[in-house]
């Protein structure tokens, strides 16, 4: 399946069940499940002048549970309200680092009325795991979930 039919389906699903108190869950563990180069996913909401962490998927939890609005790669994301796509993590002095094995990130804001509301974090296992597709598919998604979901 191709990630544009798995964001399809993720948001045709989610349009019909908006209510389901799992929802956050189950997207996470859709994309951790069906996209290879997606090691790690998880979702982060803003409270204040942090992000905290909501639901995620993959092989253990972070220890970055809450982040300040500004640091990290998922810090700089929630404060520019625009997507941060790093192909090495080694090569970025404001990498959180998580896991030893993630070398790319990509981070996309979930916006409400032009604010940042949250954001999808994933990581990926190999360097340059993510390309235009997953930007353009993850903002696809990311719309969405801000138009539609509660939280």
């Amino acid at each position: 399946m191709s990630l544009s039919a798995l964001i399809d389906e993720l948001i045709e699903t989610g349009q019909q069940t908006t209510d389901f108190p799992n929802w956050e869950k189950w997207i996470v563990k859709q994309l951790q499940e069906k996209v290879s180069t997606y090691s790690w996913v998880g979702f982060y909401w803003v409270v204040g002048d942090e992000l905290l962490l909501g639901a995620w998927d993959g092989p253990e939890a972070t220890e970055h549970v809450r982040i300040p609005i500004g640091e990290g790669i998922c810090g700089l994301a929630a404060r520019t309200k625009e997507t941060v796509l790093v192909d090495d993590v080694n090569e970025r002095e404001d990498y959180l680092a998580c896991f030893p094995y993630t070398r790319s990130e990509i981070v996309v804001p979930i916006l409400r009325d032009g604010e940042a509301i949250g954001e999808i974090d994933i990581d990926g296992d190999e360097v340059g795991a993510f390309g235009d597709e997953d930007r353009k598919e993850l903002e696809r998604l990311a719309e969405v979930i801000g138009e539609l979901f509660p939280h």
